[in-house]
């Protein structure tokens, strides 16, 4: 339930910001004075609002439940950031937007109830591995930025969501261990790192997903950083904090089937065409 509240929050604040931060020069992208330009915006400084907000809810449910649970739950932010998409853009959803919906939720579904995935996980790792995981991501993100910032529109925007969904997925990472070190009390948990990491990369997290709503293609950055952060972020849980998805002989076959099925409609979702503003389109610019 916390995950799910999180999601409704999430999507609100995804779509106001993207409302926002698409109406931007591009010349501002991972620039300074994007955010500066950015806070001038209520509608945007709502958004992220819903952020903190929605942070808090994501680490409350990551206290209480693992990476593999929480993270796929929260893909369904994308239904809420839709419905208000269409909201601001005065348009009622289609006959094909809602079977996608339905897709999403039934894949959902089917995989929490097949796989069986690890319920509860705490947050404990070895150095080694919180360094290795950290070199990755921090490569990851770099790598997907250079490459992103020498490309046309439509390829930025595939390297800038790309980095966006491995910053988020790093967010996850460090919020669950944030939110299991928040029992510790306040003297504990302040003299712990989770807290100075979570701050650190929560600004980094900030600047990389705006320049990519800024780019002004959800149509391509949307269903990248909604696939793949919780791939990601789930890989991670399992790494670091050993939690499992239960696949045997009996039951892949269903989970194989019910991730396609949410993976096609997330992505049927995001790269709905209704998205996009008519002075961003990428009509010379072919992936």
């Amino acid at each position: 339930m916390l995950a799910l509240l999180a999601a409704g929050v999430f999507g609100v604040a995804v779509a106001f910001q993207l409302h926002e931060a698409s109406a931007l020069d591009t010349g501002q992208t991972l620039r300074p004075g994007m955010l500066v330009r950015l806070v001038r915006r209520p509608l945007w400084l709502v958004g992220l609002g819903g952020d903190v907000l929605g942070f808090g809810l994501q680490t409350a449910a990551l206290s209480v439940g693992s990476l593999v649970v929480v993270q796929p739950v929260l893909t369904t932010a994308l239904l809420v950031s839709l419905g208000v998409g269409a909201r601001l853009a005065r348009r009622r959803l289609r006959g094909w937007e809602w079977r996608a919906v339905a897709g999403v939720v039934g894949g959902l579904v089917v995989f929490l109830l097949v796989a069986r995935p690890t319920e509860h996980s705490d947050a404990v790792a070895s150095a080694r591995g919180w360094w290795t995981a950290a070199a990755i991501i921090v490569a990851v993100v770099g790598l997907g930025l250079a490459a992103g910032r020498r490309a046309q529109l439509t390829s930025r925007a595939v390297m800038f969501g790309f980095a966006a969904a491995w910053a988020e997925a790093m967010m996850a990472v460090v919020s669950k261990a944030f939110g299991d070190r928040l029992g510790d009390g306040v003297v504990g948990t302040l003299s712990s790192w989770e807290p100075y990491a979570l701050a650190g990369w929560g600004m980094v997290t900030l600047v990389v997903v705006q320049s990519a709503y800024q780019i002004g293609l959800p149509t391509v950055t949307l269903p990248i950083t909604t696939v793949v952060e919780p791939l990601v972020a789930t890989t991670i849980g399992v790494a670091l904090f050993h939690e499992r998805i239960h696949i045997g002989p009996e039951r892949v076959v269903l989970i194989v089937l019910a991730l396609s099925l949410m993976v096609r409609s997330l992505v049927v979702l995001a790269r709905d065409p209704a998205q996009v503003r008519p002075d961003r389109q990428p009509a010379q610019d072919p992936l």
